[in-house]
């Protein structure tokens, strides 16, 4: 039985900006959308031509794209909707948001060879998991891994402490917060070992939550982590 006719009455939908009936995000306000219009370093801002952090910038990632400034009102109610008010269904349109970005610039390393890379969703604690019910960024991930090729892997990073938002703190109070935040999968640690990851995340400000993950997986012996984020500011 379809029970989506009955949930639309329910539970009807409206585009969260034009409010159009039916869909959460209608094909005029997504293609209003503000995309950047390459990769750049997220330490400097400088233009990157394949997504490569640059080289004044050591860190454990490698590359970083993102698809959309985090500034902007509809990108900010889309992901908000998402992970407080439990609508899954928009990680497809973040996901699609990612895609038209990589479309426009079919350079980036991983999207220009996809062959050997792995998608690792950044993961939630337990007790979020538990209260949400999902995690966003897997949720996104699944939309955006057959768009690129690119396989999912959800057990091999865990996520072991208990953390404050990342929203509100200062650059130094969100690197403290997430320190010795991730675990690697003993048990997997195979798969790891000389693997280029790709980590992918809903929203990344400083890149705070994504550079620890990459310490994580890099001292498991990963040959190159790249970041992911939807939305950045």
């Amino acid at each position: 039985m379809d029970l989506e006719p009955l949930l639309d009455i329910l539970y009807p939908k409206f585009c969260l900006s034009c409010k159009k009936e039916k869909v959460y995000l209608c094909a005029d306000c997504f293609s209003k959308i503000e995309i950047f219009q390459s990769p750049y370093c997220p330490y400097c801002g400088l233009r990157s031509f394949n997504g490569l952090i640059c080289k004044n910038h050591k860190k454990a990632l490698k590359g970083f794209v993102s698809a959309t400034p985090y500034n902007q009102e509809i990108v900010k109610k889309l992901i908000d909707n998402l992970k407080y008010s439990f609508v899954k269904e928009i990680a497809k349109t973040l996901a699609l948001l990612m895609f038209k970005f990589l479309k426009e610039n079919p350079e980036i390393e991983f999207f220009k060879n996809p062959d050997g890379f792995i998608l690792i969703p950044v993961p939630l604690h337990k007790r979020r998991l538990c209260w949400r019910g999902f995690n966003q960024s897997e949720e996104i991930a699944k939309e955006l891994s057959p768009l690129i090729k690119i396989p999912i892997k959800n057990d091999l990073l865990f996520k072991i402490k208990p953390t404050k938002p990342q929203v509100g703190l200062q650059k130094e109070e969100r690197i403290k917060n997430i320190e010795n935040s991730f675990l690697v999968n003993k048990n997997k640690l195979k798969l790891i070992l000389n693997k280029k990851i790709i980590l992918i995340d809903d929203v990344a400000t400083t890149l705070s939550t994504l550079e620890e993950a990459a310490k994580t997986l890099k001292k498991a012996g990963a040959k190159e982590v790249w970041g992911i984020a939807i939305a950045h500011g």
